[in-house]
């Protein structure tokens, strides 16, 4: 039997079906049966309804039974992050991110009306827009203003395997070409869902998937017990593209090492001065591997033996076009304990150990815009139009030289410190 839902349309009393028909829960091969019937997302007052506060906590928590592998299944093993994430749009009611820095947005409304349906969609394209606008340093900022915590450390609890240097990159990637899964969840989503998903991707101008989930509630009897069954009413479709290299079609994924996008001036840059700078280069210490070039702003080292798979510890070597300045650092890992004892250890050793201090003559000690702290060199460069380094040749001369000593000095401390614990 089909439930009938009861509505009054310009004053006429119309019925039509609900989508959804009741549950029967079967215990075992007794005859006893419970019906789980649906019930609606209202105020908190409304007899027998969850609220849309609580229906937002619920699927915030429990983001596994949302269907983001139905939608792409790289999203699947995506982390709830924060709630309330501030922009300058407003706040998004959700982000979730995935280990390998893919960014979901979510929207948490009731369907009732087209007004509620227009506004919900440019809710979430403004904060769409705002994201397309962020630097991984805007976005670190802002989660940690409602965690207290970074978006690394959530996921990393989540994913212990995921690597710092390469979330911040996918993170950051994504941030730059406006690469984002927006969801918009709900009940009582009907009518004219392909007509908005349709429109929403032709007007936003950002390369995104967006779905509508509809999310049925359904309660057994009178008791507290709830069921939550969400399902993917409607999304968008990227057309996939495809490379022919030697004659092989090779289907592009985000996580393949083909790039999915022509280089900006400012990757080509950096890919051209860290070629200039890594190429035919060996730091004195043979131990740690050199990385190799990229078209990042950040070229990384780990130390091994450090925790988190040898990113306990790290170099990071860097161009920095905000602040026009070029430099290379050692840091440690917030969470970590051991590793920041290294890292207080050394600070000590380079301000009291005159050899020490001899081979890092010159060396700072300072902060990055989200706390971290930072051992190592750093100088003045000027950016051509906020792009190509000025003085080129001896920016890479200075990189090479002060990243040889940086890493050939404090390596072998840092894993010793370790050794002895």
């Amino acid at each position: 039997m089909v439930d009938l839902q009861v509505e009054l349309d310009h004053g006429n009393i119309t019925e039509r079906p609900q989508i959804y028909g009741n549950l029967i829960q079967l215990s075992g091969n007794s005859t006893a049966r419970s019906t789980w019937r649906r019930v609606p997302v209202g105020s908190a007052s409304g007899e027998s309804s969850i609220d849309e506060a609580a229906l937002q906590e619920i699927l915030f928590r429990h983001a596994d039974i949302l269907p983001l592998g139905e939608i792409d299944p790289a999203y699947h093993s995506s982390v709830p992050v924060c709630v309330e994430l501030g922009t300058r749009a407003g706040s998004a009611d959700a982000l979730y991110l995935t280990p390998t820095g893919r960014i979901v947005l979510a929207e948490f409304k009731l369907w009732r009306n087209p007004d509620a349906r227009r506004e919900v969609v440019g809710q979430i394209l403004d904060y769409a827009r705002v994201l397309a606008s962020w630097s991984y340093d805007d976005l670190d900022r802002e989660v940690r203003n409602r965690t207290k915590r970074s978006p690394f450390d959530i996921v990393s609890e989540a994913h212990g395997e995921v690597e710092e240097h390469s979330f911040v990159d996918g993170v950051a990637r994504r941030l730059k070409r406006g690469e984002f899964l927006l969801l918009i969840i709900g009940d009582g989503i009907r009518e004219g869902v392909q007509d908005i998903v349709a429109y929403v991707q032709e007007h936003s101008g950002l390369r995104f998937n967006l779905a509508l989930i509809e999310a049925a509630v359904f309660r057994r009897g009178d008791s507290e017990d709830l069921i939550i069954q969400p399902r993917v009413l409607a999304r968008t479709e990227l057309v996939p593209r495809t490379i022919l290299i030697r004659k092989t079609v090779l289907e592009e994924t985000d996580d393949d090492p083909v790039v999915e996008h022509e280089a900006s001036p400012i990757e080509d840059e950096n890919e051209r001065f860290w070629r200039a700078v890594l190429e035919d280069f060996a730091f004195d210490d043979p131990t740690p591997e050199v990385p190799q070039p990229s078209s990042y702003s950040t070229a990384w080292v780990k130390v091994e033996g450090s925790g988190f798979r040898g990113w306990g510890l790290s170099f990071g070597a860097f161009l920095n076009r905000n602040q026009s300045g070029i430099g290379t650092y050692l840091t440690w890992r917030a969470g970590f304990p051991e590793e920041g004892r290294v890292f207080d250890e050394i600070i000590s050793a380079v301000d009291g150990n005159e050899p020490l201090a001899a081979v890092l003559d010159g060396c700072k000690r300072w902060t990055n815009s989200t706390g971290q702290p930072r051992l190592g060199f750093s100088r003045h460069t000027e950016f051509v139009d906020g792009t190509a380094i000025r003085d080129f040749e001896e920016a890479v001369e200075w990189m090479r030289e002060h990243f040889n000593r940086l890493v050939t000095a404090l390596h072998p401390e840092c894993r010793r410190r370790l050794r002895q614990g």
